[in-house]
């Protein structure tokens, strides 16, 4: 089942970032070209979006081999026809 969810994106690296609120906690993704990566759930908008840039920039460092400068991504709000979707 589709619904929209209202939350944020930001492009970090070549990583997509999406928080999005999921009833009474957040649910938090990251897409590469090569990966999809599901976060933990977390329990406010705040903590999300770090959740989201921590496991972004941990990818970063053992994936890819870089240094991660702590560059704060641009968070947007996600569009009307954006629609995520998560499996239980």
């Amino acid at each position: 089942m589709f619904r929209p969810l209202p939350g944020f994106k930001a492009v970090y690296y070549d990583l997509k970032l999406y928080v999005a609120s999921d009833f009474d906690e957040w649910r938090v993704l990251i897409a590469g070209p090569d990966c999809t990566i599901h976060g933990s759930r977390q329990f406010s908008e705040a903590k999300a979006k770090d959740h989201a840039r921590a496991m972004a920039d941990s990818y970063v460092r053992e994936r890819k081999h870089e240094e991660v400068p702590g560059a704060q991504p641009e968070w947007a709000p996600l569009e009307k026809g954006e629609w995520l979707s998560w499996r239980a």
